[in-house]
């Protein structure tokens, strides 16, 4: 029992550092995206696009991958595209031209797509009961990263003149390492079920409860994706700020740190949750929206994070939780769901604001929460 309970906390450990480090790669990227549009000549929308390269190989991958796992065992998925990962991560921060950083995106997408759905399976596997919980706190060492990198990269690039392609490096470094470690780790066993029994338990859509949970996890990766992308746009040209796009970045994952660490501790009513935060998070981006005030602007980005904190998690919780025999199946197609929403919405939101502005892209974020919020509502 102790040996079991020691392979839990390494195994619990390595996968809280693979989140951390995809939060770095986050952050770090989220920082330089608009240096990386500029030097391939994008505009907004082609910025979008960029972004929605990470997300071609997450809406498959992790459908398939997911229910690989539960039938093969979750460690040979988990090392295989924690290496993939690393693979795009070399390619994107060495490449010479758009096509070579496209490729490097979509590896990226398809390594934290599996490796993100597998690891939220696995540790929803630990305790039944506290699942929500445990993805609550190991999402917040996710967003840690992505409060750390975003300082680091442009201390950097301004004491150092570092590259626009230093987050990548570093995150190829740290996944191959983890790549490792993996492989070397004994998972906890834990029950595999046969392909017959996966595939009679995993009619995930014929179930309304699911149905409404992967279109709210799309509508989520929206919102994730706007604020996180566009931040740096938002203060530099409207706000005149650009000083401050690296401030607003990890503002915006603090406040999501700290709501996932404190969600982590006292989440009770998974439904009301989620509706307070679709509803609290469309407030703030209003806010956004209309703002001229780089200061309050700064508030509403650590707000809004703190809103997002619990959303994901929660959702997938809930979602592994209505197939618990096939839990990597599940997290899988609600991944699936949020490769879908990385596709279009970023590419969207870059249109409005070349059509339009920077205002109504936020504008066009605040209506995918209350999206959000009305789907959780008519949730049973």
């Amino acid at each position: 029992m102790k040996k079991n309970k020691r392979y839990v906390r390494i195994c619990a450990a390595l996968l809280c550092a693979v989140l951390f480090f995809y939060g770095f790669y986050l952050g770090g990227v989220q920082l330089v995206i608009s240096e990386v549009s500029r030097e391939y000549g994008q505009n907004a929308a082609g910025m979008g696009g960029l972004v929605a390269a990470q997300h071609v190989a997450a809406v498959v991958l992790p459908v398939v991958l997911g229910a690989l796992a539960d039938r093969i065992g979750k460690k040979p998925v988990l090392c295989i595209f924690a290496a993939v990962f690393a693979v795009g991560c070399f390619l994107a921060g060495l490449s010479k031209n758009l096509g070579v950083y496209v490729i490097g995106a979509v590896c990226v997408g398809a390594g934290y797509s599996v490796c993100e759905s597998v690891s939220s399976a696995v540790l929803s596997e630990l305790d039944a009961e506290k699942g929500a919980r445990y993805i609550n706190l190991s999402q917040a060492l996710l967003s840690l990263g992505a409060v750390i990198s975003p300082f680091l990269v442009q201390w950097l690039q301004k004491s150092r003149h570092a590259s626009w392609r230093l987050p990548f490096l570093i995150c190829a470094a740290a996944y191959t390492l983890l790549a490792l470690l993996l492989l070397l780790t004994v998972f906890p066993k834990r029950q595999t079920v046969t392909q017959r029994e996966a595939k009679a338990r995993t009619n995930f859509f014929a179930s309304r409860a699911f149905r409404l949970l992967f279109f709210s996890i799309l509508l989520y990766v929206g919102l994730e994706n706007g604020i996180s992308y566009f931040a740096e746009s938002l203060f530099s040209v409207r706000l005149s700020a650009g000083d401050l796009a690296a401030a607003a970045i990890s503002a915006y994952w603090i406040g999501m740190t700290v709501s996932r660490m404190l969600f982590s501790a006292v989440l009770r009513n998974p439904k009301k949750t989620l509706i307070g935060c679709f509803l609290a998070s469309a407030a703030f981006l209003l806010a956004l929206a209309v703002s001229k005030n780089p200061t309050v602007s700064l508030v509403c980005c650590f707000a809004a994070g703190f809103s997002y904190g619990p959303i994901w998690s929660t959702l997938v919780a809930q979602a592994t939780g209505l197939f618990p025999e096939a839990s990597a199946g599940a997290a899988g197609v609600m991944s699936a769901g949020c490769g879908i929403g990385g596709m279009i919405f970023p590419v969207l939101m870059g249109t409005v604001c070349d059509i339009f502005s920077i205002s109504m892209s936020f504008f066009f974020l605040a209506f995918l929460a209350l999206g959000g919020f009305f789907l959780c509502d008519f949730a049973k």
